[in-house]
């Protein structure tokens, strides 16, 4: 296990962004992924009151954050998956599909992987490679400055359904109208399997396939108290076999954690720990400089 402090050292980001979208490249070692990500602004939103979540309204997150523009697809897990075997196992479908047969445990480890450049190590707490001790988003932000994580409910979300004004939730990720089965979104059973990411039409905040393709692993544990490290996880967004209930908003499903299926799949999300005012594209690019400058990991 390498120490994380030479992690940070031979770890560098290349961002390049256009409005709130923007494309990185994550190297650790001789291994290098690309993946896109928008940035969730509106702070300090209030949650949505028309669905409740252990008794809240969901949605509310005080703090900048970005998610994946797609969903983690099949390519980047294999590139990943050949950098470091405590990963798992191969996933299913290929290229440009949505990667699945991916437990929650092994999508925390690609994401711990992104941030630290070890599966075992960032705010995922690992003893093994199938032992989970704990998670922590503030000691690894600490540590690497941004980290990458699986979304928490509140996170996903407001990424799916909150207005990018701000102004209010939609009912589909799309918006209020139930998007068109096998053009707008994969549900329904319009298609055999995940299409490939960014097939459909895009989304609220610049997303694609959050509802339809393959359900998503969430950080939070269905009952909102993770007490134990092993209870089910929250699954959002639905799958291509799902109908129409499947992708609302309102809809939230569970899986234990170590369960693979080829519907169950997940995006990451991006958190930084230095406070940043709404970001322009030229905010942004000068982030990414600074941030190749310092060989400190920056979004």
């Amino acid at each position: 296990m390498r120490h994380p402090f030479i992690l940070t050292l031979t770890s560098v980001i290349v961002a390049a962004s256009s409005a709130s979208t923007y494309a990185t490249t994550i190297i650790h070692d001789s291994t290098s992924v690309d993946i896109e990500f928008v940035n969730i602004g509106n702070l300090d939103n209030t949650g949505d009151t028309a669905n409740s979540v252990n008794g809240n309204n969901p949605g509310s997150v005080a703090y900048n954050y970005s998610i994946g523009k797609y969903e983690v697809t099949a390519a980047q897990w294999s590139t990943v998956l050949s950098a470091d075997s405590n990963i798992g196992n191969a996933g299913t479908w290929s290229g440009n599909q949505p990667t699945a047969n991916t437990s929650w445990y092994e999508a925390a480890k690609f994401a711990n992987w992104l941030t630290s450049g070890d599966a075992l190590i960032g705010a995922y707490s690992f003893s093994d490679a199938t032992t989970l001790t704990g998670i922590d988003r503030a000691t690894a932000l600490s540590t690497y400055g941004t980290i990458y994580v699986l979304p928490n409910e509140n996170e996903w979300y407001k990424a799916a359904y909150l207005k990018s004004d701000g102004s209010g939730y939609t009912l589909y990720a799309t918006g209020d109208t139930l998007p068109t089965a096998g053009s707008d979104a994969n549900y329904d059973s319009a298609n055999s399997s995940p299409w490939n990411v960014g097939t459909g039409t895009i989304e609220n905040n610049g997303t694609y396939d959050m509802g339809g393709n393959v359900w998503e692993w969430n950080e939070d544990a269905f009952d909102g108290t993770l007490d134990n490290l092993s209870e089910s996880r929250v699954k959002r967004g639905g799958a291509w076999n799902v109908n129409s209930n499947g992708i609302k908003s309102s809809h939230r499903s569970s899986t234990n954690p170590v369960t693979v299926s080829n519907l169950n799949g997940f995006r990451i999300a991006s958190i930084t720990n230095v406070a940043v005012p709404e970001p322009s594209s030229a905010a942004l690019l000068a982030i990414g400089a600074i941030a190749c400058l310092a060989h400190k990991k920056r979004r």
